[in-house]
């Protein structure tokens, strides 16, 4: 399949406003009844519970994940929500920006929205701001014309990018308004498998935010297309799903994973390692203090200065950047280590095995 293919095969030929209508009226009355997230201290960071106990309840109530993809270091920046719902993690981020910031919310369903609507004066004063930084805008995350190019620095979104009719179009807008070094750091349900169109194209499968979701190699072929050459899953969890449901989804297994892909140009599509990179995580980041999660196999404990990849360094182009010592030099390359395996363990010609010749694993990936 080329990628016109992958993409093809996840969108749907619907006006996405109608779609979005039809989806949120077959829908279960409670929006938690379908949660795909729970609760825990690695679902829902430190600094973002603090912050709960300042929002609506009634906002956390018609809210539709427990969890939430609120990544550190926010202070200042200017923040796009999609999918934002009753807004209670609109609400999370704008307290979590400061007064400074700038938070918005876009939601295709305008019931939901109203309800982060009718709080907004009540959350502003309750955060103690002079000014109002959130604002909440009615329509689909596939077209955010109303943003300008290069304009944002976080784009969040939690469990809902799996409903679209159209995932490359956000992917394409997401990637279109993020500056350069910036993030698109989002929670979803993802699959082992490319689930079949009698599935993926139900409804009602799809309402339940399980039949739109995406197999997870797609995904990386489709965002890699778009620009996010690198992205990484810090977090991972079996999605909560019943037997009852599972029944209807003929095999797949389901995985909630938070993504961090990053619009930066000195990351690669695979790991590759250079003479002189090295990278000491300082351990100064909110809710981590003793490791950094990059991936969901690759943690960087506080304090070791470890030999690592070009896609690590990158942060250094980052906001992220104040949270490492970084030490790179790019004039000499040393190998990629997945080309590196295939190189290091060919045969010669009389189909000898050099056991001394084996891959040299000098990244942290």
């Amino acid at each position: 399949m080329r990628y016109a293919d992958y993409v093809k095969y996840y969108k749907l030929d619907v006006e996405p406003a109608a779609y979005y209508q039809e989806i949120a009226a077959m829908g279960p009355r409670d929006p938690q009844a379908t949660s795909r997230t729970k609760d825990t201290d690695v679902s829902l960071p430190g600094l973002a519970r603090d912050k709960m106990f300042n929002i609506s309840a009634e906002i956390k109530n018609w809210f539709h994940e427990p969890g939430a993809p609120i990544p550190p270091l926010m202070d200042g920046l200017t923040v796009v929500d999609l999918f934002c719902g009753s807004g209670r993690d609109t609400y999370l981020a704008a307290q979590l920006v400061g007064p400074e910031g700038k938070v918005i919310g876009v939601e295709p369903n305008a019931k939901r929205l109203a309800i982060a609507e009718k709080y907004l004066d009540a959350e502003i004063k309750q955060f103690g701001y002079d000014k109002c930084n959130v604002e909440l805008v009615n329509g689909c995350p596939e077209d955010l014309s109303f943003i300008a190019d290069e304009s944002v620095d976080l784009v969040i979104s939690n469990c809902m990018i799996n409903l679209s009719p159209d995932k490359d179009a956000i992917f394409r807008e997401v990637f279109r308004i993020l500056k350069n070094g910036g993030e698109f750091y989002f929670t979803d349900i993802f699959t082992d498998r490319r689930m079949q169109h009698e599935i993926s194209h139900n409804m009602e499968l799809r309402a339940m935010r399980l039949g739109g979701a995406m197999y997870i190699n797609d995904f990386r072929r489709i965002v890699q297309e778009v620009g996010f050459i690198n992205p990484r899953y810090p977090i991972c969890f079996k999605t909560p799903v019943t037997d009852d449901e599972l029944a209807k989804f003929d095999g797949t297994a389901f995985a909630t994973i938070t993504c961090r892909l990053m619009k930066t140009d000195w990351e690669s599509d695979v790991c590759e390692s250079y003479t002189d990179e090295w990278a000491t995580y300082k351990g100064n980041l909110p809710d981590y203090p003793d490791e950094f999660l990059y991936d969901y196999n690759i943690k960087f404990p506080t304090g070791a200065r470890l030999h690592v990849c070009n896609n690590v360094t990158c942060f250094a182009k980052t906001r992220y950047a104040a949270c490492w010592d970084i030490e790179f030099n790019r004039e000499r390359h040393e190998m990629d280590t997945h080309g590196d395996h295939i190189i290091k363990t060919s045969p010669d010609y009389d189909g000898v095995y050099d056991e001394d010749d084996q891959p040299i694993q000098a990244s942290c990936c």
